[in-house]
């Protein structure tokens, strides 16, 4: 909590509904991709009612600690892990759902999941608030800046979990030191 600058959990809760409650209003949609209430602080589920909007849950792996019946006083709508509803914003069609993983090749998909790792990959962009400075994101506005930045001028820098110089690692992600070869750097 502190290195976010949050006092404790109820602090990060009480921020987090001040700065959800000055973007949405009561009468918003408001889709909320998973991890509604980390697992591990289930007594913070109530707080959810706090928050403006009509929310539809796309259920994610944090959810799983709840029946449908807890969730269902929080929530116009509840879908499943691993579910997806399809949402237009402008003219174009999103995939939104919970796991990245499950992405559709032939669609931009809005996504949850990774909390703030990344905010955008070729054809997905993270609206969970982890990445978004604890706020929501609007999608009229920020989804397509993000598809233009996307689209137009994100260059192969931003992509490069791509470029050869990682290739060597995909199997390898998460291994204690294997990305520290000093040997290596230094005769190199």
């Amino acid at each position: 909590m502190q290195r976010y600058g949050f006092k404790n959990a109820q602090d990060m809760v009480d921020k987090f509904v001040e700065y959800h409650n000055e973007l949405v209003s009561p009468e918003d949609l408001v889709y909320v991709v998973g991890d509604v209430v980390n697992q591990n602080t289930p007594e913070f589920l109530p707080q959810v009612e706090r928050f403006n909007g009509n929310k539809i849950l796309l259920r994610g792996n944090h959810d799983r600690v709840f029946t449908d019946e807890q969730l269902e006083p929080y929530f116009e709508e509840i879908y499943q892990e691993k579910e997806f509803i399809p949402v237009w914003v402008g003219d174009t069609c999103f995939k939104v759902q919970h796991y990245p993983t499950e992405a559709s090749l032939n669609h931009f998909n809005l996504v949850g999941h990774i909390h703030g790792a990344w905010k955008v990959q070729l054809n997905c962009i993270n609206i969970g608030v982890d990445c978004n400075c604890f706020r929501p994101h609007n999608l009229d506005e920020d989804i397509p800046f993000l598809v233009t930045a996307i689209e137009k001028f994100y260059d192969n820098d931003v992509w490069v979990a791509y470029d050869d110089a990682n290739k060597m690692y995909k199997e390898e992600r998460g291994k204690k030191g294997r990305y520290l070869d000093v040997d290596g750097l230094v005769g190199g």
